[in-house]
């Protein structure tokens, strides 16, 4: 991940609308992985996949094998499609995922590419996708020591339907001086993509 350096602005030179924050303190040991918090009913195996933004994911059709396509079998049954996990895309997981698309009002045409891949994985990645591990993203992508992160705890949705939270930083040694010790708001998104914002409210 790339390395930014951050110029801390003075506090008195934001204008943003005050928001309440409730602090939220990240442990000392940060998430290596978001599958530590993974559905306990994917297996072990295919959790690394889960780690994997659906844009990233291989796009699955029939005579399409390995442990991607499990994944899939296993999601489908998890919505009552029932469908065969042996990580082999047949007619009948092909006709599982149209039958998934139509419930799901998604283009129908028995192929998983980048829309059903998010569909069939919103849970486990919207579960996995904690105010720690964004605190820990912004903590790698700002690479500045004198930066703590906390937020309001709400999980937000961009219009493109892509999931992150709203973050303060704030100074550590501003802090220290008297001030607020606030430097600005960052939107936070699960694909580690970090965004300078402003406050956002519940």
């Amino acid at each position: 991940m790339k390395k930014k350096w951050l110029t801390i602005v003075p506090a008195v030179a934001l204008t943003f609308t005050p928001l309440y924050f409730q602090q939220v303190e990240a442990s000392n040991d940060h998430p290596a992985s978001q599958t530590e918090q993974s559905n306990s009913e994917v297996p072990e195996k295919l959790e690394p996949i889960l780690d994997i933004a659906p844009e990233h994911q291989p796009t699955l059709k029939v005579d399409s094998v390995g442990l991607e396509v499990e994944l899939v079998q296993v999601k489908l049954n998890h919505f009552g499609f029932e469908t065969d996990v042996d990580g082999i895309f047949g007619s009948k997981t092909e006709q599982q995922v149209m039958n998934f698309q139509k419930e799901h009002e998604l283009m129908i045409d028995g192929i998983v590419g980048e829309e059903a891949w998010t569909t069939l994985l919103a849970e486990e990645r919207q579960d996995m996708f904690t105010v720690d591990y964004a605190i820990f993203l912004a903590e790698e992508e700002l690479n500045n020591d004198d930066l703590i992160f906390s937020s309001n705890g709400e999980l937000y949705v961009d219009k493109e339907g892509r999931t992150f939270y709203n973050l303060k930083a704030s100074s550590k040694s501003m802090i220290e001086d008297g001030g607020t010790g606030t430097v600005g708001f960052y939107n936070v998104y699960s694909d580690g993509e970090v965004i300078l914002s402003e406050p956002m409210s519940k």
